[in-house]
């Protein structure tokens, strides 16, 4: 048998996948991509609540913004 136990349940929240270094309740800095993807700029971004996956973003960016996570290597 598998299951889920939700232990809290918020609504209309943005988030993002859980960075490798992020904490709850701080504050990073995060591209956020422009001008049709040719350009990202960085933003202080306040992070919240997270789960294994994800993490809450409290201030700095809006639904719709794209952000870099993550840099393949070449």
């Amino acid at each position: 048998m598998d299951g889920t136990i939700e232990l809290e349940h918020v609504k209309d929240v943005i988030y993002v996948g859980r960075l490798v270094q992020s904490q709850t309740d701080s504050t990073v800095g995060l591209f956020n991509v422009v001008n049709a993807g040719k350009s990202a700029i960085r933003l202080p971004v306040k992070l919240g609540r997270s789960s294994v996956s994800t993490i809450e973003i409290v201030a700095g960016l809006q639904v719709g913004d794209r952000v870099i996570l993550s840099v393949k290597g070449s």
